[in-house]
């Protein structure tokens, strides 16, 4: 009976090693291996079965008879026996684990025996009290963090627990410890409105005016979800004024004057009344009557620097922080040039009296705040130009500078025609009309004194005319 060998791949020897091509028998399934992991994964059923049920006797017979006494024993899911029965918030069995030795300070997927039972939100208070006391008696960690930075002070904040929040305070926890988001504590109680809270950590020094990863401080996030027992809290301890509302000789345009702010008065324009609503959107409105008062104009509003904030009231990083933010999205915004060209792009178009002294006054304000923005410009170069004086002239930062500085030159010169377009449409309009009704204004004393001279100089000018014209015609007569 002839025997057959399995074949090679074409072109190969038969003389060449199995090990070299994969040719070997496959190692037998470890159907013992299989049915361990099963067994692993239906003990750790069954324990959790007892232990949502209460059934300390069960805990213990599993403990001892498939578990070998090991309390400690790594289960399938990675959790030891303390971890599921602090999850499920079983007091009398996690005491009785810790009393066989079950460690405080497991960790699995970074989280711990405390933290467990203070994620659970849905058990008695006193049963998740009773063992945090446990495991703080056996030497549990209390300043450890999971995966995502969060502590079991946040944890219990989240929930709710406010007893547990006072015993890990009174055992000085750290308060100030950051998660991912870049929360402290005060945070978790003001995203999860809970006032009583908020109070014990403000009692123990919590920092107020801290802010997150994306700007927010506490009271920003309790304003965000309308919590109005946190937002008084908090203002009470920050010691903000109350709410400024908006008086209406800021605001207001009344008169033709308002087109041109600070011409009755033989000055530049000075916008002082666009500051208001800028401050309105950057959420700093109650820094309006302080500002206001200082009489400052629009142009050094948006050219505030760190220093003048603080001089200013801004005493608060994360006021300070917001106010400069928004002046940089201010002056990053785009411009379309013929938003400040547009009377020279439509020539041909009529303009009536008040078309013409709306489009000068909206020239006139995006041409000054364009100065502002061109200072802003030049103050921040000057803070990196050290830096960029090294890069070398092909480099895409030059490329990209000088592109945008001969775009910017090419818009000035747009800009400076513009001006003088306008400067042309102002003397055509001022020639050919009379004086505005409202610029009319009745006579002083001074005033009617000055008229009463000068018509008695008119007057006595004329009799001297006609005496005079009178002697030259006798004279002429007589001849």
């Amino acid at each position: 009976m002839a025997v057959y060998l399995p074949g090679r791949p074409g072109g190969e020897s038969d003389s060449d090693s199995d090990e070299d091509y994969g040719f070997y028998e496959k190692p037998p399934k470890n159907y013992y291996q299989h049915q361990l992991q099963n067994e692993k994964k239906k003990v750790e059923m069954d324990l959790q079965d007892a232990i949502i049920n209460g059934h300390l006797r069960e805990v213990q017979e599993i403990v001892t008879s498939r578990l070998g006494n090991n309390v400690n024993e790594r289960l399938d899911s990675g959790w030891s026996v303390l971890m599921h029965a602090c999850f499920h918030a079983q007091d009398t069995i996690v005491k009785y684990l810790l009393w066989q030795g079950a460690d405080p300070n497991y960790r699995s997927d970074s989280m711990t025996p405390i933290m467990s039972a203070c994620s659970n939100s849905s058990a008695s208070n006193e049963a998740i009290y009773n063992i945090v006391t446990d495991l703080i008696e056996k030497g549990c960690k209390l300043n450890c963090i999971d995966n995502y930075g969060q502590t079991p002070l946040m944890k219990a904040i989240g929930c709710g627990r406010e007893d547990v929040v006072q015993k890990l305070l009174d055992l000085k926890v750290n308060i100030e410890i950051r998660d991912m988001q870049g929360w402290t504590a005060i945070f978790w109680a003001a995203h999860h409105n809970q006032p009583e809270i908020l109070k014990m950590l403000i009692a123990h020094g919590a920092r107020l005016t801290e802010v997150d990863k994306y700007n927010r401080s506490a009271l920003t996030l309790a304003e965000l979800h309308e919590y109005e027992d946190i937002i008084e809290i908090l203002k009470r301890h920050l010691q903000l004024p109350e709410p400024y509302v908006e008086q209406e000789h800021y605001m207001d345009l009344s008169t033709w004057h308002d087109f041109y702010p600070g011409i009755k008065k033989g000055r530049r324009p000075d916008y002082k009344s666009e500051i208001p609503h800028l401050l309105y959107g950057m959420n700093l409105e109650s820094h309006t009557p302080t500002i206001m008062k200082t009489g400052m104009d629009l142009r050094t509003f948006l050219l505030l620097e760190e220093k003048d904030m603080a001089d200013l009231g801004f005493k608060l990083p994360y006021e300070r922080l917001r106010l400069r933010s928004g002046l940089r999205s201010f002056h990053k915004r785009n411009w379309k040039i013929s938003a400040v060209v547009g009377m020279g792009i439509q020539k041909a178009q009529n303009f009536s009296m008040l078309g013409y002294l709306s489009a000068v006054g909206s020239h006139l304000h995006q041409i000054y705040v364009l100065e502002a923005t061109l200072q802003y410009a030049l103050r921040e170069y000057k803070k990196v130009q050290d830096q960029i004086k090294f890069e070398p002239p092909d480099s895409p930062i030059r490329i990209k500078l000088d592109s945008a500085a001969q775009k910017l030159f090419q818009n000035i010169e747009k800009i400076r025609k513009a001006s003088d377009r306008v400067k042309i449409i102002v003397k055509k309009v001022a020639d050919s009309n009379p004086k505005p009704a409202d610029l009319i204004r009745e006579d002083t004393l001074g005033d009617i004194i000055a008229g009463y001279i000068t018509e008695a100089v008119f007057v006595a000018s004329i009799g001297l005319l006609i005496y005079n014209a009178k002697q030259i015609l006798s004279f002429i007569v007589r001849k």
